[in-house]
């Protein structure tokens, strides 16, 4: 899965299909996020009061002064504040107009080899919803620089209460998806296109049966695939996997289980 930074990208359970069967039928939960093979660090600097996020997508340099500026390429937001707390603690709000559509605390532990990550996500579902992360230091950061600048890996990162939990439910050759982000889609089985709702990241979906136990699901916008995600179920029917690839040589993987 996907983890979720101020791009909102990474981070998230998304959506797939089943087929015949129905064994991809019911509510399924994603275990907490592991760093994938491929995934790449996060890379910050933070040094003569301007933060810089190398490693977001797309990459951005701003003034830590607490002040919004202004920040292209983004689908969920437009401007971005940075505060310095202290020299283990930085605060991020990230808007989309006037719209908070994110507040993100970062702080590093006494030893600077730790970095936790909590945010909280506004106007992609209809509450508030949290995540929490943590990271390691894969290298320091300029002499001189703040002790967020340098590499970061993750170790695990979740969702406080749950809100990506997926519902599926298959009829009539078609796969019915919703979520408590407000995301989904109702598409065929034969990989014909359909809406995507609830995500600006994507406006079409399109589904494949592989097998009875695999689907592969293709994200799209504006026509153009820009994830593709295969899901196959276990035996057991409670045990999930999800492969993510985001078409840019980006591969995660991520297991889920299906909630009683």
């Amino acid at each position: 899965m996907k983890r979720v930074h101020l791009a909102f990208i990474g981070l998230l359970f998304l959506p797939a299909v089943s087929s015949a069967q129905n064994v991809f039928d019911g509510t399924w939960r994603p275990d907490p996020q592991k760093p994938g093979a491929t995934e790449k660090p996060d890379v910050f600097d933070l040094v003569d009061g301007v933060y810089e996020c190398r490693s977001c997508t797309p990459p951005y340099k701003v003034k830590a002064d607490g002040h919004d500026h202004a920040v292209a390429g983004s689908p969920y937001y437009d401007t971005l504040s940075v505060t310095v707390v202290d020299e283990r603690t930085v605060l991020k709000t990230a808007k989309k107009g006037s719209q908070t559509v994110a507040e993100t605390k970062n702080v590093i532990s006494a030893d600077g080899v730790t970095r936790t990550e909590t945010q909280t996500v506004s106007g992609m579902a209809p509450r508030p919803f949290e995540f929490a992360s943590t990271f390691s230091r894969v290298a320091p950061g300029r002499p001189g620089s703040h002790l967020m600048s340098g590499e970061w890996r993750l170790i695990e990162a979740d969702l406080t209460h749950h809100d990506e939990d997926t519902t599926y439910k298959i009829s009539e050759n078609t796969l019915k998806m919703s979520d408590h982000f407000g995301r989904s889609f109702s598409a065929k089985l034969d990989g014909t296109d359909a809406p995507y709702n609830g995500d600006p990241k994507y406006t079409s979906v399109s589904v494949k049966l592989i097998d009875r136990s695999t689907i592969e699901e293709s994200d799209k916008k504006d026509g153009k695939v820009v994830q593709i995600n295969r899901w196959s179920v276990d035996p057991d029917g409670t045990t999930i996997h999800a492969r993510f690839d985001d078409t840019q040589g980006h591969i995660q993987e991520q297991t889920g289980h299906k909630l009683p």
